[in-house]
């Protein structure tokens, strides 16, 4: 590998090469919430504010799956699916549980707090997955800047 290639080429090529996959991670990450916030504001306003009070959480199982994910070498990607999966579960079961306490420290609205709980149980069911998909994101996204690195 060329130890001096990143002192070497432009700066504005190496942001573009490396920075562009993760911008385009996130911006598909935000519009999960943007779609959801499209359709749920038609239901009504208090189903909006249980939306909204629900993303951070979300926010913070997709953060948890892409530290995960960064940290797992390829050596042991099957291992680092396997539990990133496993986190997934479990980070459901918890987040599902706490939800209804969550929620009441931020609204005493029982509408609101039940559009919450349903909404984040629907949504937590699916982190597993997400937490999976996140992690092969990352391990790929690591496996193409070391062949990106290697090629220049």
């Amino acid at each position: 590998m060329n130890e001096t290639f990143m002192k070497e080429k432009p700066i504005f090529p190496l942001l573009l090469g490396m920075g562009m996959p993760v911008v385009l991670s996130m911006l598909v990450n935000s519009l999960y919430n943007i779609v959801d916030s499209y359709f749920v504001a038609r239901i009504s306003e208090n189903a909006m504010e249980a939306l909204s009070l629900v993303f951070p959480i979300r926010n913070f199982i997709n953060d948890m799956a892409i530290g995960f994910g960064v940290g797992v070498n390829a050596l042991i990607a099957t291992q680092g699916v396997v539990l990133s999966v496993i986190h997934g579960i479990i980070l459901s079961v918890i987040c599902i549980v706490i939800m209804p306490k969550f929620l009441g420290m931020f609204t005493g609205d029982q509408e609101v707090i039940r559009y919450g709980v349903r909404y984040a149980s629907v949504a937590f069911l699916f982190s597993p997955i997400i937490m999976a998909g996140l992690a092969f994101e990352k391990i790929f996204q690591k496996e193409l800047l070391f062949i990106f690195l290697n090629f220049q």
